[in-house]
């Protein structure tokens, strides 16, 4: 059992930022590896790098927005 909640929303909140992070870069790398596609070849590719930042950045929207420490700060029950 943690020794204090606060130790636990600190390890949670540095979870949440490191995947955030990763998905950006993740996203990004795609983005442009797309873009770079487009280019050479000189026609429209599938934009295959929306369902990583749709999908990815719902879950992830979804995983801030359900943080325990920020129901608390509004008021709500833990």
């Amino acid at each position: 059992m943690p020794e204090s909640t606060e130790e636990t929303r600190s390890s949670s909140g540095a979870a949440r930022r490191i995947v955030t992070v990763i998905w950006a870069v993740v996203s990004g790398v795609q983005f442009i590896i797309w873009l770079l596609m487009t280019v050479i070849s000189m026609s429209f590719k599938s934009p295959f790098w929306l369902w990583t930042i749709g999908i990815g950045g719902a879950a992830l929207a979804l995983w801030w927005y359900l943080d325990p420490a920020r129901r608390g700060a509004r008021g709500g029950t833990e």
